[in-house]
């Protein structure tokens, strides 16, 4: 244990209730530093040392030490953002569901090829790490608990997280967020098929939205000046079948979310109750 977690001031003790451990936010002269206790003694395992001997991109720098037949692993985020920190000042975006979720899954891809178990990946939003567009993650070399959620739980729950700091005037984000949250509450998901799927969908919208814009563009076929209700009825006169409208290729989905963004409901699980019992087949 270092001589700075004994004389720590400011420092902010909290409980994971998720995988039942402390964590402990250092600030030290040079850095800070997380550290987290665990009840389990500590043990110098196949994951100790691959963690120790190689330079994992994706993973925050940690260190293990045991005391009184317990243990505490230190991370080093440098001067990252957590989470947590990060989205407390700014609103979660498409663009962010969707770096976020990439990064993820290259993350597993990365320490699945260092024979690393995914589910000893502490993912809570205080111990995922964010600088110069780049997520890092925790990742915990002590042995399993009893209690201890999968990485799929942990995963949902974190669309959870994302949904409470959604920017609700962003159609696309509220789509992506409720795609992953939907998705992921199965026991078992493919999270590599489910982005691929929304980016696949996302583009077929984009591509009918360019197309029901083509068809609503009226050409001009004259020059000429007229005030504005005169313009109003050569529309109805010359182009009768034309009727401007909220754009439709979003479908009854796009009605639900519209009900969420204009205020007329206040929580999410709303949201879930009204895009479920719509016809979803063919939108995102």
């Amino acid at each position: 244990m270092s001589k700075g977690a004994d004389r720590q001031t400011g420092a902010k003790d909290q409980t994971n209730e998720v995988d039942h451990v402390k964590i402990i936010y250092e600030n030290e002269w040079d850095r800070s530093v997380v550290h987290v206790d665990t009840e389990l003694p500590y043990e110098e395992n196949y994951q100790m040392r691959m963690l120790r001997h190689n330079e994992l991109r994706s993973l925050v720098k940690v260190t293990g030490i045991g005391r009184e037949g317990k243990s505490r692993y230190t991370f080093y985020p440098g001067n990252a953002l957590s989470l947590e920190k990060l989205y407390r000042a700014r609103e979660i975006k498409r663009e962010d569901l969707e770096t976020f979720t990439g990064q993820f899954i290259e993350m597993i891809d990365e320490i699945k090829g260092y024979l690393l178990e995914p589910d000893h990946l502490l993912l809570v939003p205080d111990l995922v790490f964010f600088e110069k567009g780049k997520y890092k993650f925790c990742y915990l070399p002590a042995g399993k608990t009893e209690n201890k959620k999968t990485l799929c739980t942990m995963f949902h729950e974190m669309t959870e997280y994302f949904v409470k700091r959604l920017d609700y005037r962003d159609t696309e984000g509220i789509l992506l967020a409720y795609r992953l949250h939907r998705e992921t509450l199965k026991d078992n998901f493919d999270l590599r098929k489910i982005l691929d799927e929304y980016k696949q969908e996302k583009e077929d919208i984009s591509e009918q939205k360019r197309s029901m814009e083509k068809r609503a563009d009226i050409p001009d076929t004259a020059v000429f000046c007229m005030d504005e209700d005169d313009e109003k009825q050569r529309d109805k006169t010359v182009y009768p079948n034309i009727v401007k409208e909220e754009p439709s290729y979003l479908g009854k989905i796009g009605k639900a979310v519209k009900k969420l963004k204009g205020g007329r409901w206040g929580r999410w699980e709303d949201l879930i109750t009204e895009i479920d019992g719509q016809e979803v087949e063919g939108h995102l």
